[in-house]
C-alpha cells in the first residue's frame, strides 16, 4: 500500500469491528526503510496508541482495526491451503522422478517445517479464543447483573424514568456488542477448526458453548 494511501487516511476516525469510534488517525510511524508499520491514534481521552497496520480494514468509506486474533486467524488462512498446495505438487513431482531424491527431502523438510510452525500457532489461538469466549460470557453476566439492580432501584423510586432509560439502553448495546463478539469468535474458531483437520488441533476443546444472546435495542 503506498504512502498517499495512508496519508488520505489521516483525519478520519478509527471504528472498532462494531462500529464503535476508538479515535481519529493522526499519522502513522515508518520504519528506517520509509516503510509505514503502525497508525498512530489520537483517542477520546486524548492519548496516543499505536496500532499495526497489519490489522487496519478499509471500506469506501471507513478504517476499523480488526482485532488482533481474527488477524492473526486469517494470516493462517491464508498460508495453510499454499503450503498444503506445495507439499501435494512437490509430492507428485518425486513420484514422477522429475525431481531427484535430494531436492524432495530438502523442500519437503522445509515445508512440513512451515506446516508445522502454522499448526502450532492454531493450537495457540484456539487456547486465546477459548479464553476470550469465556471473558466475552463473564462480561454479559456482570452486564446483566447492572441492568438487575437499575431495574429494581427503578422499580423502587430511587431512579428517575429519564437516566432509568438512558442507562438501560447503553447496557442492552453493550450486551449486543458483547454477543456479537462472542459469536464472532466461535465462528473465527470453526474456521480454525476446519483449516487443519490432519492434526486434530481441536480435540480437546469443547464447542459445546452457549449460543450468543440475542439482544435488541429499543427506546422503550
Amino acid at each position: 500500500m503506498t504512502s498517499t494511501i495512508y496519508s488520505s487516511l489521516i483525519g478520519k476516525q478509527l471504528k472498532d469491528e462494531n462500529g464503535r469510534e476508538i479515535g481519529k488517525i493522526i499519522s502513522f510511524i515508518i520504519d528506517s526503510s520509509g516503510t509505514v508499520r503502525e497508525a498512530l491514534v489520537e483517542g477520546k481521552s486524548e492519548t496516543l496508541v499505536r496500532y499495526p497496520v497489519s490489522r487496519l480494514k478499509f471500506t469506501q468509506d471507513d478504517v476499523f482495526l480488526v482485532f488482533d486474533i481474527e488477524r492473526r486467524v486469517e494470516e493462517i488462512c491464508e498460508k495453510m491451503p499454499l503450503l498444503l498446495k506445495k507439499r501435494d505438487t512437490l509430492e507428485t513431482l518425486f513420484k514422477n522422478k522429475e525431481i531427484p531424491p535430494e531436492i524432495y527431502e530438502g523442500l519437503s523438510a522445509e515445508i512440513d517445517k512451515s506446516i508445522s510452525e502454522l499448526e502450532t500457532e492454531s493450537q495457540n489461538l484456539l487456547k486465546e479464543i477459548d479464553s476470550e469466549v469465556q471473558r466475552q460470557e463473564d462480561s454479559i453476566k456482570m452486564l446483566y447483573l447492572a441492568r438487575t439492580f437499575l431495574e429494581m432501584e427503578h422499580a423502587i423510586g430511587n431512579v428517575k424514568d429519564d437516566i432509568f432509560r438512558q442507562s438501560l439502553i447503553s447496557i442492552l448495546r453493550e450486551i449486543k456488542y458483547t454477543s456479537h463478539r462472542k459469536s464472532s469468535l466461535l465462528k473465527t474458531k470453526e474456521r480454525l477448526l476446519g483449516l487443519t483437520p490432519q492434526r486434530d488441533i481441536g480435540s480437546e476443546i469443547n464447542l459445546g458453548q452457549k449460543s450468543a444472546i440475542s439482544v435488541r435495542i429499543t427506546e422503550k
